[in-house]
């Protein structure tokens, strides 16, 4: 009766091992949003701003209207961020968009942003993000404009539209970051970057 409870004893501490040894199956989520950020050398302003809580649940924040004279200005504007087992979404809506005293204006913004993780591997999107009658420097541009389009904006710099950042592997990890309208201003003279405005912008990431 002892031999065989002391081959019990070491059939259970292997046993404990091996599963200790088993690779965790947890995984990790992160999201934010913003309405609008502004950044020169006077000013820094971003608002509203939603980030994924600790506990994975939901974060939202809004506010009726943001305006930094001269550069930019939006009403109604809503951020979200939301994270759930494997998976992270996050989201920023505003209307009434003008910037730099009208060259850009457009009458509503959309960014969406989601990650997630299966069994196949990891991935992220932007689907469902648009641009509602946008106009820039007196052109106007379909709600569907193609992801990271650039355009220049004489003696001021330039602006991409439909900014897409990927990150991660696509097997363990995978994050995106859309900035629906991304100016960066720049001196014209010197061609130094002097600062950049921010509408609608959306992140998500998961890793296992």
């Amino acid at each position: 009766m002892k031999r065989l409870a002391r081959i019990k004893g070491c059939a259970l501490g292997l046993l404990l091992l091996s599963s200790a040894a088993l690779p965790s199956t947890a995984s990790a989520q992160t999201s934010r949003a913003f309405g609008i950020a502004v950044t020169t050398s006077l000013t820094s302003v971003t608002s509203p701003v939603a980030a994924l809580p600790g506990d994975g649940s939901m974060a939202t924040d809004n506010t009726p209207n943001v305006n930094v004279d001269g550069l930019a200005g939006a009403d109604n504007l809503f951020a979200t961020a939301t994270g759930g087992d494997r998976s992270a979404e996050s989201s920023s809506t505003l209307e009434n968009i003008s910037l730099l005293n009208g060259l850009i204006t457009a009458n509503s913004v959309v960014a969406l942003a989601s990650s997630w993780l299966t069994d196949l591997g990891a991935s992220s999107a932007a689907s469902g993000s648009q641009l509602d009658n946008l106009v820039v420097n007196g052109v106007s541009y379909s709600s569907g404009v193609a992801p990271n389009t650039r355009i220049s904006l004489p003696g001021m710099g330039y602006v991409v539209l439909n900014e897409q950042r990927r990150s991660g592997d696509g097997f363990m990890s995978s994050g995106i970051t859309v900035n629906m309208i991304h100016v960066v201003l720049v001196n014209a003279l010197t061609g130094v970057k002097t600062g950049e405005i921010i509408v609608g912008s959306a992140t998500s990431q998961v890793s296992q």
